[in-house]
Formats: structure tokens, C-alpha cells, sequence
């Protein structure tokens, strides 16, 4: 009797497992393929295209060679690797966690997707040594004429849906190479040191606090600006504050507006594009207040609630 309950348990297991086989073998990967791009091009304003994809066990994906496009820009996902929950199949909602390959660094964490509407529950991004000089792909012809950057992006951002929620990023060695505004022409700014904190509100970012610094310099902005997948249209309302320590930007202080105090300050309006700077003394200067959403702390992010 063992010899035959040990047969059975031997043809039970080599059945599953030429099933799992040919499971991944026969698998429809094309059609995989073009509903994953017909899904993020119905969920953004990009065009998708997606060069391999490949099933990997416990039903991962690995995507190769995701290129999305809009007009003149274009972002490369180079590599992605997307790893549903099962457990998450049997809830009403999905849970994926994924991992990336894009602007010559990485970003990883966690989209919940509502089964039965599709829609976005929350996302969590990490991202880890992000070339910001790659942002200017999705920027028009104008703005990436008007502007040349360098660095290293680091931080974390939480969405619910609705397009809400937060972000804290800093960015190391940051160099600015060219900035233009007003039709002229910055002095380059380098060795500096960047922190960005905000919030995000439907189809506006709040600005908490935007700082540049170097021994040389001090540049504090705050305000509002159009979302980062619209950052190159829409409109711009940043007060600014800068403190010169040496004789190598000392031209900033002519070229700059003042305010009552004496202090290098004003107010940044316009586009991207074409950024103008307004006196901070000027009516209406204070920025628009943007009212903005509060958020149960959490020890976990993946917990983060909007009241």
C-alpha cells in the first residue's frame, strides 16, 4: 500500500508541476502586453509601448523596455518588475508592489487598486538616486531650453485617490547649469544641498518648503505649482528668499527685488516656461492659500488616511 500511495503522490505532484509548465509556457504573453499598455495609456496622458514581458513564478511580471510618450516626451522604463498579492485577489481590493528602472535610478512601492471601479485607492513611491536632468524629457522644447540641472533625487511620496496626499524628497550634489528668467541668464549654482516638502491637492502642489544652500548661498522658495505630470503647463505662485554670502553672486542683489526690510525676496509667477519674478511688496504677491488635506499619523505609510 505505501508503494502505491508513494506512486500517487508522485504522478499528483508531476501533474501540477507540467501544469505550472505549460502554464507559463502557453501563457498569452502579447495579449498580457497590450492590455497592460491599454490600461496605462486609458489611466494617463501617455502613449505606451512596451518592448518584452515575461511571466515569472507566483505570477510576477517582469516588463522590459516601457516607453511612454506624449508629443516630444518621452520616458524609459528601462526594467519593472510588478508582484500582485495574491491574498489581495480574494479582497475587494488589489494590492501590487513594484520595482523600476526610470531615470537612471530606481523607484519601488505599492499601488491599491479598487477590483470592481479599477480606480486608484493609494500608492506609495520610494525612489532612490533619480537623475533629475532626466526630467526635463517630459518637459516642452522651451522649458528644456530654459533650463540645465544635475543631482541625485532621494524620498518618499503617498497618494490616495483624488490625487491627493504628500512628499519629502532631497536631492544631493545638486548642480543648476542653466536657469533662465526674465530673458536672462542666472549664474550657474554648484555643490548644492536640496530639501522639498509639500502636499498634494487634486491639480495643485503645495509647496511647504523648497531650499537651496551652499556656503555661498540660501534660496528658500514656498507656494504652489501644477502637479509634477503637468509641471510643464499650468501656473506658478512661489514666494522667494535669498541670502548671498560671497562676492560670486553678488550681482543677485542688484538683479533681485527687495522687500520692506532690505532682505533679496520676491515672488516667482508665469510658467515654467517662462518664469517671471514680481516684487514681493506688490498687491496680490502672497501666494493664493490652497486649502490642503490632514493626515492621521501613522506608523505605517501604507496606513496614511486622509480626514
Amino acid at each position: 500500500m505505501s508503494i502505491l500511495k508513494n506512486k500517487k503522490l508522485l504522478f499528483i505532484f508531476t501533474f501540477i508541476f507540467v501544469f505550472i509548465c505549460f502554464f507559463y509556457i502557453q501563457f498569452p504573453n502579447d495579449r498580457l502586453k497590450r492590455r497592460i499598455e491599454f490600461e496605462i495609456e486609458k489611466n494617463s496622458q501617455f502613449d505606451a509601448e512596451i518592448d518584452k514581458i515575461k511571466i515569472l513564478p507566483l505570477l510576477n511580471i517582469e516588463i522590459n523596455g516601457l516607453k511612454l510618450s506624449r508629443n516630444d516626451q518621452q520616458i524609459l522604463i528601462t526594467k519593472a518588475l510588478i508582484k500582485p498579492s495574491v491574498l489581495s485577489l480574494l479582497s475587494k481590493d488589489i494590492s501590487v508592489n513594484y520595482d523600476m528602472n526610470v531615470f537612471k535610478g530606481r523607484a519601488q512601492g505599492d499601488i491599491v487598486i479598487t477590483k470592481d471601479s479599477g480606480q486608484l485607492r493609494s500608492m506609495i513611491v520610494h525612489v532612490e538616486s533619480i537623475d533629475v536632468g532626466e526630467f526635463t524629457k517630459i518637459y516642452s522644447q522651451s522649458a528644456k531650453e530654459n533650463i540645465e540641472i544635475k543631482g541625485l533625487l532621494n524620498g518618499n511620496m503617498n497618494l490616495i485617490s483624488n490625487n491627493t496626499g504628500e512628499f519629502d524628497f532631497y536631492i544631493e550634489d545638486l548642480d543648476i547649469l542653466k536657469i533662465k528668467v526674465n530673458t536672462f541668464d542666472l549664474p550657474q549654482f554648484t555643490d548644492l544641498r536640496s530639501n522639498l516638502k509639500g502636499q498634494i491637492y487634486r491639480d495643485r502642489t503645495i509647496i511647504n518648503e523648497l531650499k537651496f544652500d551652499n556656503e555661498d548661498i540660501t534660496l528658500k522658495l514656498k507656494g504652489s505649482t501644477p502637479p509634477l505630470w503637468r509641471l510643464s503647463k499650468g501656473s506658478i505662485d512661489l514666494l522667494y528668499r535669498v541670502d548671498v554670502r560671497n562676492k560670486k553672486y553678488a550681482l543677485l542683489k542688484s538683479f533681485l527685488n527687495k522687500d520692506n526690510k532690505g532682505n533679496v525676496a520676491g515672488k516667482i509667477v508665469g510658467s515654467l516656461q517662462k518664469p517671471q519674478l514680481k516684487n514681493v511688496n506688490d498687491a496680490n504677491a502672497q501666494p493664493k492659500r490652497q486649502r490642503s488635506p490632514r493626515f492621521r499619523k501613522t506608523f505605517s505609510p501604507k496606513k496614511q488616511q486622509a480626514i
